[in-house]
């Protein structure tokens, strides 16, 4: 294989679901560009974001290119495995993300959850929060079928470590190129925590898209082309295609 026909291998860590059904929007906006791969995580049990970095190392240790695409609760895991495998990861893409106190009194709000019982969001209100109002419908029956499917104390115990997680120190070590890709109405996490992204890392770059929370799913084409604008300008792999 020559160097022009190499091809990005794109590793997608899942938001708070953990299981990469709601990247669907985004795998198809690549529109086969890219080799890609969903890391899910497992939906039985969580024990913190140090357990998830060591069962997801031995997928990268595998190749040398890899660039991690990562959404939400997903950022500080991505920052933490680029810290651990500098060989192997290339770029790091974090989309209405956060490395350190998600929400405003993030403290105050762990430990308000910490002392409440599991319990489940109403749909309406995971729209709001996440979409800005109504879902599509078919990416409503996935959320309703993917949150279905998870204990609402294995959720539970992801909120709280990401209100509680801090990988400032690990980012500002990290040198390699890095994309924050910012939701311009994002109800759920503040401007603030992007802006704390470019100010840490070493050589950062960041774009506002005019999307909700879940700016992956609702869209998916512009995310996917700010990705590939950011490849070619990192020269990741000079061979890799994307048409936007």
């Amino acid at each position: 294989m020559t160097p022009a026909d190499r091809r990005p291998r794109l590793c997608l860590l899942p938001g708070l679901d953990g299981t990469g059904r709601l990247y669907t929007p985004l795998l198809d906006a690549f529109r086969g560009a890219y080799d890609t791969e969903v890391l899910a995580y497992d939906s039985g049990r969580f024990s913190g974001y140090a357990a998830l970095v060591e069962a997801l190392e031995p997928a990268l240790r595998w190749h040398t290119d890899t660039v991690l695409i990562a959404e939400s609760f997903a950022g500080p895991l991505a920052v933490m495995l680029a810290h651990r495998n500098p060989r192997h990861v290339r770029a790091v893409v974090l989309a209405a993300s956060f490395v350190s106190a998600p929400l405003p009194f993030s403290r105050a709000c762990a430990e308000v959850l910490h002392r409440l019982p599991a319990m489940s969001l109403p749909m309406f209100a995971l729209e709001r929060v996440l979409a800005g109002g109504v879902l599509p419908p078919a990416l409503r029956r996935e959320l309703d079928a993917v949150l279905e499917a998870i204990p609402v104390e294995v959720l539970r115990q992801r909120a709280l470590a990401a209100l509680r997680v801090d990988v400032r120190g690990q980012l500002a070590t990290l040198d390699l190129p890095l994309l924050h890709l910012q939701a311009g109405r994002d109800r759920l996490i503040a401007a603030r925590a992007g802006h704390e992204i470019v100010r840490l890392a070493r050589n950062a770059q960041q774009v506002v898209i005019d999307a909700p929370q879940f700016l992956f799913q609702l869209a998916p084409v512009a995310a996917a082309d700010e990705i590939g604008r950011f490849l070619k300008r990192a020269s990741i792999l000079e061979g890799a295609r994307h048409d936007s």
